[in-house]
């Protein structure tokens, strides 16, 4: 073997393959998981009976004067997934997905070609709830209206309350000793001491141009809970109380647990 030849070939095996040299991409982070949840809010229809036989019998409501016992959730392609749905009550949560894009909510009876009941968007990021109540201009719960909230730790964090006005006029809120004037569909927020009762009284204009107080009462939570207070209006021809107020108090779900330092997540690249 000649001397160039020899140089040529220790060139050769001194210079690693190229794909060696090529770094790997790092793996795409996995988008965070989330969820929905939904809250209805308004009233029950008179309980209704009849006698057969001797024997009562409980009428179903009139339709339309509740919400859907149970809803179907799509979002896009995904497989549908069901939630049953209750007056004053927040719904079990369901998984959806990231990024935003369609939310759309089916009755559970209604066939599958049917226009949606609902055609919602979801947020780009975070959990969220979404605020249901009947049209008014309608009476009817086959036309229902709704407000998605965020419900993330940060967006609503533990030892907060938030105040949620979904009735058509501006609500006198006196919390904690400060006053503000809540317009319709605005929200305020803010924090209460864990452990101790607050008052929270709710009023609306009357005729006279002062307040006519509807709810009065008071919040309270214990370490790691928040509460939602949902103003909305009262179901009904002429009810005794044009507004009313749900309250829901609620504990976060504990943080996941950090990785442990020399773990997998710590693991030097």
């Amino acid at each position: 073997m000649t001397k160039s030849r020899a140089l040529l070939l220790f060139c050769l095996l001194a210079v690693p393959p190229l794909f060696a040299q090529t770094a790997e991409e790092p793996p795409k982070p996995a988008a965070a998981a989330r969820q929905v949840r939904f809250l209805p809010v308004g009233d029950l229809p008179p309980f209704r009976q009849e006698v057969r036989d001797g024997v009562r019998y409980e009428l179903e409501p009139p339709a339309g004067s509740i919400p859907p016992r149970e809803v179907l959730l799509g979002f896009g392609e995904e497989a549908q997934q069901g939630a049953p749905l209750s007056l004053g009550r927040v719904s079990e949560s369901l998984k959806a997905p990231a990024g935003v894009g369609p939310l759309l909510v089916r009755r559970k009876n209604d066939a599958a070609e049917a226009e949606p009941w609902l055609r919602l968007q979801r947020p780009e990021s975070g959990d969220f709830l979404v605020l249901l109540w009947r049209d008014p201009a309608e009476g009817s719960w086959d036309k229902a209206r709704s407000l998605v909230l965020p419900d993330s730790r940060e967006a609503a964090p533990a030892g907060r309350v938030r105040v949620v006005n979904l009735s058509p006029v501006t609500v006198g809120v006196v919390f904690a000793g400060e006053k503000i004037a809540l317009q319709s569909g605005k929200i305020y927020q803010r924090s209460i001491a864990v452990g101790k009762e607050t008052d929270i009284q709710l009023g609306a204009a009357d005729a006279k141009g002062g307040l006519t107080r509807f709810h009065s009462g008071t919040v309270f939570q214990n370490p790691g809970e928040r509460t939602l207070v949902v103003i909305y209006r009262a179901d009904g021809v002429q009810p005794r109380r044009p507004l009313k107020a749900v309250i829901q108090r609620e504990p976060l779900p504990p943080l996941p647990p950090k990785p442990k330092p020399g773990g997998p997540a710590a693991a030097a690249p």
